[in-house]
């Protein structure tokens, strides 16, 4: 994929670049449901939530840290969307949805949630080359982003999952990487 395309599906997704405050408050409207309760989205249908959900869910599971779930990645996804787009991106968000469906039904012969583990994980596969090859958005390469984004500007992603030294610190640009010891958030 082009860096330009690229650019330009990323602004199409994200209604244009997100400021650290922007994302900050972002976070803060999102609140985990009470025990018990099921989290009901803003913008997203019921479906389209749970759908979103398993998405990060394979994207970033949990592991020896808290994955995209615990970190309320699918509510900010729902936010971001429906805060951040404009009226016709949404339709295209929509629309997205739609298409991704028919092509798991086409693909499997049943819709995305239905498909077992394996199934989920070779068709979001195929999806992810479609996106690396097209010229337009697509709705899982939008959904990828912002899923990644939202989770490594999180305090988890940022300070559990990725190094955190605050800023200012101390700047030493000639480090070899084996001393580094990981990939850094700032």
């Amino acid at each position: 994929m082009k860096r330009r395309t690229a650019i330009k599906n990323t602004a199409f997704f994200m209604g244009g670049i997100l400021s650290a405050s922007a994302i900050a408050t972002i976070f803060d409207s999102c609140v985990a449901p009470a025990a018990g309760e099921v989290w009901t989205p803003d913008f997203f249908s019921v479906d389209q939530g749970k759908l979103v959900t398993k998405i990060a869910d394979i994207l970033i599971p949990s592991t020896d840290t808290a994955g995209a779930v615990e970190t309320l990645i699918p509510q900010f996804v729902d936010r971001v969307v429906k805060l951040r787009l404009t009226a016709e991106d949404q339709t295209a968000v929509q629309a997205g949805f739609k298409a991704f469906e028919e092509a798991c039904q086409a693909a499997n012969g049943k819709g995305f949630l239905k498909c077992s583990d394996a199934e989920q994980l070779a068709f979001l596969q195929a999806q992810e080359k479609t996106a690396l090859k097209s010229e337009d958005p697509t709705l899982f390469g939008g959904l990828k982003e912002l899923i990644y984004r939202g989770y490594f500007t999180s305090e988890v992603g940022a300070t559990e999952v990725l190094k955190y030294e605050s800023v200012p610190g101390n700047y030493d640009g000639c480090i070899p990487f084996s001393e580094v010891n990981g990939s850094w958030a700032t």
